[in-house]
């Protein structure tokens, strides 16, 4: 699920699946506000069947995924 979840982002980001890593940015200053990141943490949300309520966590895609992690293990 994680190349999904890459697109997911790719797409919110604007830039390619493969430029996303562990240090990329992906919190509401880079998503030009805050509705774009809620409205990527939601489908998010639908591809794992959990529900993210950390979002003040959530600065990197590291970050997303350690969250991720947290819910569904």
């Amino acid at each position: 699920m994680e190349n999904e979840l890459k697109s997911i982002l790719a797409k919110f980001l604007k830039i390619n699946k493969d430029q996303i890593n562990d240090g990329t940015a992906i919190d509401s200053s880079v998503l030009q506000g805050s509705v774009l990141f809620h409205r990527m943490i939601s489908r998010v949300n639908d591809l794992y069947n959990i529900e993210i309520l950390n979002y003040s966590l959530i600065k990197t895609y590291k970050d997303l995924i350690s969250e991720i992690d947290n819910l569904t293990s």
